[in-house]
């Protein structure tokens, strides 16, 4: 683990190297250079690092033609010229016009500066923060603004760990700040985010929300939200734009909260699974005059049917076996109607009101999703409870926090907050959950071949405020899935708000995208399938060390070459060694047998 600490460090400090012209950032005036520490995803690769971005000014009294001067810089930065003619105007002088631009913005810049245009306008070396992965998990990571002050996200929460002692002592000329290692993998985050880009325009959504964790550890592997925003160029979004609806947005689940609301009144023991309603009548309430109805007549149905087919009216059923009190408790044990405490900022609580503020119909439209507000963080943080034998973990989003030397400051993971449920309930749960998956089951379109899934599908009408009632064009699609259901390691959940295509159904078009990410997630994730042949061996391998070649008169073929068998290049001060990715060599430039010069530069793409 150390070597990889090492290795990690080297590469975040030749990254710097590249992306940083001459000396690192800092406060010059004072002889001591600062460096704000880079945000890594769980397996090191990079998601925000400290950069020398430019700085545009201008010199009044040297720009002569305004109109034609902002005209060219609006372009550039994408702003209304206008608004930069009227910032010019004003000034008499000096006139700071935009910070830290992106470096393609930079280049934009000189080019029209050595056609003979800008006259007057200016590049200045600033601080800056760049992030790689422009929009991935943007509003988790968040941003630094003026300064590489810490606005929102992991850069605000942590910035304390980010940024380095800024102590008067002069023996170290270089300070650095810590490296912080997120819970995210780059690769699920990446494989969401795409997923989720693609449903937004097929089902012309308002949004999608994408949540995946690791069921065992709370770890959130990945949090996206599309539409996103390019944290390179956070100044262009608005503040609803940046906002991390993940744990914002409060919204009414559906019918996906029955897996919560059945399992609760087995552990309160009003139901057993060998209880059965009769569905056939729909339900009409002994008092409050309302009536609770299904797409279909399911007839008599036992608690696993009520989650296979959705039963909005098995439910109502149910949740009449136990006092309201109650149900309200075991729900607040799974974290209804509080923050979860993960350690990101803008959280919100949901909505759960208690008992005495319960309607005649309260009681009964919670159990199917409705009269309940809840964030997705909430949502997949309660199925921690079903997936850990009753246990509920809190969310993390960070993994570790390392030192610039590689010692470990600070390791975060599994941290579990109370038993909410019985070991015995939980695992009844999944059992149910599975049948969702059956080919009449309203999950049917999840099927991953060798591995069970435990899954609710939900579609929740959505509140029409202004007509009083619930409306009949907007709907939340939803489907949770965690696999394998007999021992979750996984637990993902998709939501699509306000699906204007052919169909609104959690179970039509969220479920189907369930199955698409869980295609990559088991094979990516390592988890076995009942097809996988089982070979035994005594335990013992031998593994041939791989040294890294020798670059003496001719360029050797580093392909095949593991990351840490490239760390003895970067002590040869007559090479510029640049790498790209994680993993084994898979391409190279110059390629092997090219002459060695001093100076030279060799590019090594990895995967």
């Amino acid at each position: 683990m150390t070597v990889l600490v090492g290795v990690a460090v080297l590469l975040v400090v030749r990254y710097a190297g590249i992306m940083i012209p001459g000396n690192p950032l800092g406060h010059a005036e004072t002889g001591i250079e600062f460096e704000r520490g880079p945000i890594l995803d769980r397996r090191g690769r990079i998601l925000a690092i400290q950069t020398r971005l430019d700085t545009i000014t201008g010199w009044k009294p040297e720009i002569r033609d305004i109109a034609g001067t902002s005209r060219i810089l609006g372009d550039v930065l994408d702003r209304d010229p206008r608004e930069i003619a009227d910032l010019l105007a004003a000034s008499e002088g000096f006139v700071t016009i935009q910070r830290t631009i992106t470096p393609s913005q930079s280049r934009r810049i000189e080019a029209h500066r050595r056609n003979g245009e800008l006259a007057g306008i200016r590049l200045q070396p600033d601080l800056g923060r760049s992030y790689p992965e422009r929009d991935a998990a943007a509003a988790v990571i968040g941003y630094a603004g003026v300064d590489n002050v810490g606005l929102s996200g992991v850069e605000y929460m942590f910035s304390q760990y980010l940024i380095p002692d800024t102590g008067t002592s002069r023996d170290n000329p270089l300070r650095m700040g810590n490296q912080v290692f997120l819970t995210l993998d780059l690769a699920v985050q990446s494989a969401a985010d795409d997923l989720g880009r693609r449903l937004l325009g097929l089902h012309q959504a308002d949004s999608v929300m994408i949540i995946v964790m690791d069921a065992r550890e709370g770890g959130v592997l990945a949090m996206s939200t599309r539409p996103s925003f390019d944290l390179n160029n956070f100044r262009n979004y608005d503040e609803q734009e940046r906002r991390n609806h993940a744990i914002s947005r409060i919204y009414e689940p559906g019918s996906v909260f029955k897996a919560f609301s059945i399992a609760a009144f087995l552990e309160l023991g009003g139901i057993t699974v060998h209880d059965r309603f009769d569905t056939s009548q729909g339900y009409t309430a002994e008092r409050g005059n309302f009536v609770i109805t299904d797409l279909a007549n399911y007839g008599m149905v036992t608690p696993e049917q009520i989650i296979k087919y959705s039963s909005n009216v098995g439910a109502a059923y149910a949740s009449e076996t136990v006092a309201a009190g109650a149900f309200y408790g075991m729900l607040s044990s799974l974290g209804f109607g509080s923050t979860t405490g993960i350690d990101l900022n803008g959280e919100e609580r949901g909505l759960l009101a208690r008992p005495e503020f319960w309607s005649a119909r309260t009681q009964q439209t919670i159990a199917i999703g409705q009269e309940i507000g809840v964030t997705g963080i909430q949502m997949v943080t309660a199925a921690t409870a079903l997936a850990n034998e009753g246990i509920l973990l809190r969310p993390q989003i960070v993994d570790r926090i390392v030192a610039p030397g590689g010692e470990v400051v600070q390791r975060f993971g599994r941290e579990p907050i109370r038993q909410v449920m019985s070991a015995s309930t939980a695992r009844t749960m999944l059992q149910l959950m599975r049948s969702s998956t059956d080919p009449d089951g309203t999950a049917n379109r999840i099927s991953v071949e060798g591995v069970s899934v435990a899954a609710k599908t939900g579609t929740a009408e959505v509140y029409d405020r202004a007509r009083g009632r619930y409306s009949d064009t907007h709907f939340v699609a939803s489907t949770m899935a965690l696999v394998p259901a007999e021992d979750p390691e996984l637990i993902v959940y998709v939501v699509i708000d306000h699906p204007r295509g052919e169909s609104f159904y959690g179970g039509r078009i969220a479920a189907p995208a369930v199955n698409e990410l869980l295609q990559f997630l088991v094979p990516y994730w390592d988890i076995p399938r009942d097809t996988d042949t089982v070979v035994e061996h005594p335990g013992r391998i031998v593994v041939e060390r791989q040294e890294s070649p020798q670059v003496d008169t001719t360029v050797p073929d580093f392909t095949g070459l593991p990351m840490r068998s490239l760390v003895p290049l970067f002590a040869r001060e007559d090479l510029n060694v640049q790498i790209s990715g994680s993993g084994y060599v898979v391409a190279q430039d110059p390629p092997a047998g090219t002459p060695v010069r001093e100076g030279m530069t060799i590019r090594l793409e990895l995967e």
